[in-house]
């Protein structure tokens, strides 16, 4: 075997084993992103909805982490004033909303809706200079 076709193997089987190290590194994130979420999850649905994991690419893999639900993209994002439209929340069909804040039941004919609280970010961040030395040391070989 030629050294050029040797050197293409070897990039091959790396570039394989890179997908399987972006699905450990989304894994690892999307645990992280469960267990620090700040926000109260009352069925567990929204936390359950995170998810991470590596998808294979042309010249290797995506690691990621995302949420699942619409939920999610409320926390990230936050909503009515708080989130990206900037206007404040108010009933389509009713007079007024009903909803429950500190264990009592509210009605209001508008609210401002509820501030982000992001853990995607956050978290991919807060995890990115290890995720760059894991990577750059499977390229190393040690």
């Amino acid at each position: 075997m030629a050294f050029g076709e040797q050197t293409k193997e070897y990039i091959d089987r790396k570039r394989a084993g890179l997908h399987l190290l972006a699905i450990n590194i989304g894994k690892t994130l999307e645990s992280e992103a469960k267990m620090n979420a700040a926000w109260t999850d009352r069925t567990g649905n929204t936390r359950r909805a995170i998810h991470g994991g590596g998808d294979k690419t042309k010249k290797g893999a995506t690691a990621y982490l995302a949420h699942g639900s619409m939920v999610g993209t409320y926390l990230e994002e936050g909503t009515g004033i708080y989130g990206p439209h900037r206007t404040p929340i108010v009933p389509v069909r009713a007079q007024a909303m009903r909803f429950t804040m500190g264990g009592k039941v509210v009605f209001a004919k508008q609210t401002k809706g509820m501030p982000a609280q992001p853990i995607i970010r956050p978290t991919a961040d807060k995890k990115w200079p290890e995720i760059q030395r894991v990577v750059r040391k499977y390229w190393e070989g040690t």
